[in-house]
């Protein structure tokens, strides 16, 4: 036994191996697909050095775009970059990029306008995202004077400014994607994974709660994989408006919370704590609300979701702390899953801070930071799977509870010898069907003849044979329309789900069929058995009980007849 558990266990680990090792392999090929061609995706002419800028009433001059950090900006704040551009560049059809974070743009060559975005939204009060925005960018523009013009269109937008450059116009989005491969990569396994079990799990919710959970995490996987591909602009090869983009990146950072607090019920409820339980319900409602009125002020452009992204903020971190004091109290039983989910916990809380910190940050000082690019993501996965895995082993358990539970019933309910059910079980079921007056029944009573002398000449173990091979009649005659047992020794019953007598003579003529093909097949069996039988609408207004002892009755008449036959 020890050492077929012990080959299991080789066969998980040698499985789980697989499993990461095709994970890593597909991430690598992946990887290599995206940057096959990162040369030439990668030629840019960055226009970096030189540049003359003027935030609202202050000027300054040669400036180089890395460098420059300021106060953050308000809302209605004007901002001008200017510059004499190159003349060396050479792309077959070039593309100016500009990452566009809350702002109007208005772009001039030689003092001419060429191009512009947002203006008519700001007017109207609507929000213009932020994502990059690619600018048809002629040759004859070389040498010339370029004017960038900003209108800042939401309060704390940004405190530094963003790399600026010319590449060939089919590299613009190529280079973003690869730059930005694996939030790519790791968004989109969010989503399709997300997907996928959503569409099952879906209709799998309508047979059994169980999945209701598995549901929550596939919504959350969802939220998640969507916010990051659009935070790290991969959505751009839609060619989707940025504030399109935007209002998807806020809805799912609104949303994702909410499954994976409803997730989080059932640990809170395994923890038989009222005070956890309120907080949760506070929690719950909290951000809840917080959602919807935020989505819905974001959606109809009377407040934006930049606004009220500190909060969120700070309700994420809220909810860390409870759910991990949560998961550490819910695990504290089990040493190994808890030092998994303590570590994987870590892992998530380390990732989130880190891209909150740097977000904060370079949003609000300027800093740079190092940025390790899907970082929140990844966090977000090994939280996944840590909730996958406990849930996993939660299901695993009640499964196996739940089966040796049936086992038990089984055993409650089955007689040993002929594994037909037993007294207990024909009681109770003739119990509940006296709770529907109207319903029509039959109860056959049943008994071996000669049970006494096959043990007295044979031996018990040739009477337990004879009850049997009784069993068996019975079982293949009346199991398909109803319910049989053995009450005991040589009584046996069926209680038949319907009143119709012809139905009731079938059955019967079908029973002494049976007995005499067994007989055939064993002539030295000798098996007869006496029955009786009575219908629920001979006895109007009485219970189960009554009709039993009817049909009783009219099987000892039917035994004396047998037996007067034997001795004439």
């Amino acid at each position: 036994m020890k050492e077929k558990k012990d080959y299991k266990k080789i066969l998980r680990y040698i499985w789980m191996i697989y499993a990461i090792f095709s994970i890593v392999l597909v991430v690598f090929l992946a990887d290599r697909l995206i940057c096959k061609d990162m040369m030439n995706v990668s030629n840019r002419v960055v226009l970096k050095h030189g540049w003359n800028i003027t935030i609202n009433d202050k000027s300054y001059e040669n400036v180089n775009l890395e460098d420059m950090v300021f106060d953050t900006v308000k809302k209605g704040d004007f901002i001008v970059l200017e510059k004499t551009l190159p003349s060396d560049w050479k792309f077959t059809q070039a593309a100016l990029c500009l990452h566009n974070r809350h702002t109007a743009v208005s772009m001039y060559v030689d003092d001419k306008l060429e191009y512009e975005y947002g203006h008519d939204r700001y007017s109207e009060h609507k929000t213009t995202g932020s994502g990059y925005l690619f600018i048809n960018f002629h040759d004859e523009y070389k040498g010339k004077e370029l004017r960038l013009e900003y209108t800042v269109t939401e309060n704390n937008a940004f405190s530094r400014f963003d790399e600026i450059w010319i590449s060939e116009w089919e590299n613009a989005q190529r280079y973003i994607i690869t730059e930005n491969r694996l939030p790519m990569i790791v968004g989109c396994f969010l989503v399709v994974f997300g997907v996928m079990m959503t569409f099952i799990l879906i209709f799998a919710v309508l047979i059994s709660d169980k999945y209701r959970n598995v549901l929550y995490l596939s919504v959350f996987s969802i939220c998640i994989g969507v916010w990051t591909l659009c935070y790290y602009n991969v959505v751009i090869v839609f060619a989707l408006p940025l504030y399109s983009i935007s209002l998807m990146e806020y809805m799912t950072l609104f949303m994702a919370p909410i499954p994976i607090i409803a997730y989080m019920n059932t640990y809170v409820k395994e923890l038989n704590n009222d005070r956890a339980a309120k907080i949760y319900k506070i929690l719950f409602y909290v951000q809840l609300i917080c959602s919807v009125i935020t989505i819905t002020l974001h959606t109809t452009d009377t407040v934006h979701g930049a606004v009220a992204l500190p909060l969120f903020q700070l309700l994420f971190i809220v909810h860390m702390i409870f759910f991990s004091y949560v998961l550490h109290k819910r695990l504290k039983n089990d040493d190994k899953m808890k030092s998994f989910a303590v570590v994987g916990i870590m892992i998530v809380a380390a990732c989130i801070l880190y891209e909150l910190a740097r977000y904060t940050i370079v949003r609000y000082t300027g800093v740079k930071m190092l940025e390790i690019k899907g970082i929140s993501s990844f966090g977000f996965i090994v939280f996944i799977g840590v909730l996958v895995l406990d849930l996993y082993q939660r299901v695993t358990r009640s499964v196996m509870e739940e089966h040796e539970k049936a086992i038990l019933v089984k055993r409650a309910y089955t007689d040993e010898l002929t594994q037909l059910h037993n007294r207990g079980y024909c009681t109770e079921y003739m119990h509940s069907i006296s709770e529907d007056k109207t319903h029509k029944y039959t109860i056959i009573n049943l008994d071996l003849n000669g049970l006494k002398k096959v043990n007295d000449t044979y031996g018990h173990i040739k009477g337990d044979e004879l009850i049997c091979y009784a069993a068996i009649v019975m079982d293949k005659t009346f199991s398909a329309d109803g319910v049989v047992g053995r009450m005991g020794g040589d009584e046996f019953i069926a209680i038949i789900d319907t009143g119709d007598r012809k139905k009731i003579e079938q059955l019967i003529d079908s029973f002494n069929n049976n007995i005499a093909e067994i007989n055939k097949q064993k002539p030295d069996l000798g098996l007869s058995i006496s029955y009786g039988y009575a219908v629920s609408d001979e006895l109007v207004g009485e219970g189960p009980e009554k009709v039993y002892h009817l049909a009783d009755k009219r099987m000892y008449e039917y035994k004396k007849k047998v037996k007067d036959s034997m001795k004439a």
